[in-house]
């Protein structure tokens, strides 16, 4: 019995070991050939990924018309035998629509033609079907893969002049999604309208991810699109251009009373003084913001913070956040060694190295002691003030420290860091608040998009496991790719790690494991302890890796593997790695989403689009070319004249009437903050000698290219 199809508009986990029924014995795929990585063959015609002909260029975005079967209200009909199709193309398009409707892709799977090439049989079928192409590459990395062997398809036969489906399978052994469709190929295309934009642009100088941007804002969202950024070959990020002036604050006002509107959960806060918004950075600014912050958590403080060095971002953590566990950026006290110990004569001899072991090798608090009074003693470095500042607040900054806490993988700030990428195309040094609010909004559409798309990768492609381990099996059920990735490589450091029963007391045993890890100058051997609860399933290692991160080890899997523990306890799955999780912020509406209230530009953004088509289409002769703009000079200069007489008050008293504004609110004082400086950022010591090395290295082996 086949299963029925499933279908969610959010995550749907694959249906895994679901045995389907062959009802088209006589057609199969046909053997691997041209340079589809998945191992189906390609279609014979057309030019898309998943084997569906290129659509003819014209007025409609698919090239065809709409067919007669399917063409109702409530949607496209599920295919059925009989159905007859005058053209392929209009085969094609049906289906590609019902796939579209059902939330799965489709492809051409094999077709017969006559020599004028028109088609005498196609089956149609989704884009999973088949197998993977089988690969002699590392078995530790394998490659993810969006093949099932889906059985879905439909079989027509040119007979009397028409295509008629003969045979049809609708079942599917994977997951559907409509929300997700729009990411099959088969669903993208760009028209000739958007490429001529396109070309202008780039001819002009502007970016190609500017003029992706524009699109999606001309469009009213990334999935008013039927293409993504990557079809666009990866424009750069920026939408449009917005008008310079004063009132950066004021216009921040307004966009928190519109997202408040528009959302009942958005809060907002601002501190005043006499000259407008408060922008010093001490410790008084930043407990103002940490316990606004607060007030908008409902009280709920985080429970782990990272930040670098700085003293008035600390002290305000110890007041407003008393009982948050705070660490130093590690990232940045690392790579200060150079700056801070490069004139010590054993700085590459050896100094360097011992102070890293020191750090990321020490198991407990202890041995870090240990560690760190030898280091010092060895090295003579008892007078070294950074140091002697550092081992103060080692509990801010040392692995060993912090391993009962969860960072979800981070020790530096990195999130903080990347941040500016985040912004990077949207804001520069000289934005000013009123344009931040705007190009806030398209950087949070970004963000969303690129979620949305992993999510579709994760959703569409399945990573091979690389053992036989149930635990494994049910990390690739639950887990996104990238973290079941993560997963996989401590699956694969189980043939590096052997455990021994060191002593059992009741229920819970004792193990020492030895591991070895690759290293830079070799490797790496160490032994832990890890604890293992019998009546609760549950182990513990000493590494902190699964408390630290979020992510099993190695130690653990090894002890379940010795315990043959078959199913894989709930602790250990961490529901923000999830597949299928629902992130309720991507549902907060944009203070720009929607042209609702915009009638005049809702109407222009639909005109400007018509007008692409008919340029397209009348610029391939001289006589439309003409004829269409004599027509539009006339239908200007009658448009000219019934123009109405709009008043800039008028405008701007609409927009206070709909957010409420009572109080002019006045932009801060330009003072120089501890960030980025309006020009270029200042690099540190170490930046500048390693742009320095790179650079002459690059000049010797182009004069080594030069002389051979």
């Amino acid at each position: 019995m086949d299963p029925p199809n499933v279908r969610d508009d959010e995550v749907v986990i694959d249906n895994h070991g679901v045995m389907l029924g062959n009802d088209d014995d006589d057609v199969v795929l046909e053997p691997t050939v041209g340079n589809n990585d998945d191992g189906v063959s390609e279609p014979m015609s057309g030019n898309d990924d998943d084997g569906v002909s290129e659509p003819t260029p014209g007025n409609d975005d698919d090239g065809v018309s709409e067919p007669t079967p399917g063409n109702d209200d409530d949607g496209v009909s599920e295919p059925t035998p009989g159905m007859f199709f005058k053209t392929e193309k209009e085969l094609i398009y049906y289906y590609k629509q019902y796939g579209r409707q059902a939330g799965f892709g489709i492809m051409t799977q094999r077709s017969k033609r006559e020599d004028d090439g028109s088609v005498r049989y196609v089956t149609l079928g989704c884009a999973r079907g088949g197998k993977a192409r089988k690969r002699i590459t590392n078995i530790s990395k394998p490659r993810p893969t969006t093949k099932t062997d889906c059985k879905a398809r439909i079989n027509a036969v040119l007979a009397d002049g028409v295509l008629r489906i003969t045979t049809v399978c609708n079942a599917h052994n994977h997951g559907l999604s409509p929300q997700k469709a729009r990411f099959f190929r088969c669903n993208r295309a760009i028209d000739d309208s958007v490429k001529r934009q396109l070309d202008i642009n780039d001819k002009a100088g502007i970016g190609m991810a500017k003029s992706f941007n524009a699109l999606v804002v001309e469009a009213g969202g990334f999935e008013k699109l039927p293409f993504i950024e990557k079809d666009a070959r990866n424009y750069i990020d920026k939408a449009r251009h917005l008008r310079l002036g004063k009132g950066g604050a004021d216009a921040l006002r307004g966009y928190f009373e519109r997202m408040q509107y528009k959302n009942d959960g958005f809060y907002s806060s601002m501190d005043l003084d006499d000259d407008g918004l408060i922008s010093s950075e001490n410790t008084e600014t930043f407990a103002w913001l940490f316990d606004t912050w607060l007030k908008c958590m409902d009280g709920r403080a985080p429970k782990a913070i990272i930040t670098d060095q700085d003293r008035a971002m600390k002290n305000a953590i110890a007041i407003v956040f008393p009982n948050t566990r705070h660490r130093y950026c590690l990232w940045h006290i690392m790579r200060k060694l150079p700056e801070k110990l490069g004139s010590h004569t054993e700085f590459k001899y050896g100094l360097k190295s011992a102070l890293q072991r020191c750090v990321y090798d020490s198991q407990t608090s202890d041995e870090f002691e240990k560690s760190w009074e030898v280091f010092i003693n060895t090295y003579n470095l008892k007078e070294n003030a950074w140091l002697q500042s550092l081992y103060s607040e080692r509990m801010y900054w040392v692995p060993v420290y912090l391993k009962n806490t969860f960072w979800a993988g981070m020790s530096t700030t990195q999130r903080s860091e990347s941040m500016n990428a985040f912004f990077d195309g949207y804001v520069h040094s000289g934005t000013t608040l009123k344009e931040f609010v705007d190009q806030f909004d398209n950087a949070l559409r970004k963000k969303v998009e690129n979620e949305m798309a992993a999510d579709f990768h994760s959703f569409n492609c399945t990573v091979p496991c690389i053992t036989h381990l149930p635990v494994e099996k049910k990390f690739q059920a639950v887990y996104t790719n990238s973290k079941f990735k993560e997963v996989q490589s401590e699956v694969m450091g189980i043939i590096y790690s052997h455990c021994v029963v060191i002593k059992t007391e009741g229920a819970i045993t004792t193990y020492q494991v030895n591991d070895q890890r690759v290293v830079e100058d070799g490797i790496k051997k160490s032994t832990l302890q890890a604890y293992f609860n019998e009546d609760e399933c549950e182990a513990k290692c000493m590494c902190g890796l699964f408390e630290m991160r979020g992510i099993i080890c190695r130690h653990i899997l090894s002890i379940f593997a010795a315990r043959d523990v078959q199913v894989l306890p709930e602790k250990y799955i961490m529901e923000r790695w999830r597949k299928d999780i629902k992130r309720r912020y991507a549902l907060i509406r944009s203070s720009y989403d929607d042209l609702s209230g915009k009638p005049a530009a809702s109407r222009y953004s639909g005109l400007i689009k018509l007008c692409f088509q008919v340029a397209t289409n009348a610029c391939e002769s001289e006589d439309n070319s003409l004829d269409m703009t004599q027509k539009l000079k006339a239908m200007n200069e009658i448009y000219t004249k019934l123009k109405p007489q709009a008043t800039v008050a008028s405008t701007h008293a609409s927009i206070d009437a709909e957010t409420g504004s009572s109080k002019k609110v006045l932009s801060p004082r330009v003072v120089r903050g501890k960030g980025r400086p309006p020009s270029k950022r200042r690099q540190p010591t170490i930046e500048k000698l390693q742009t320095k090395n790179k650079k002459a290295s690059g000049k010797r082996q182009r004069k080594n290219v030069w002389k051979i």
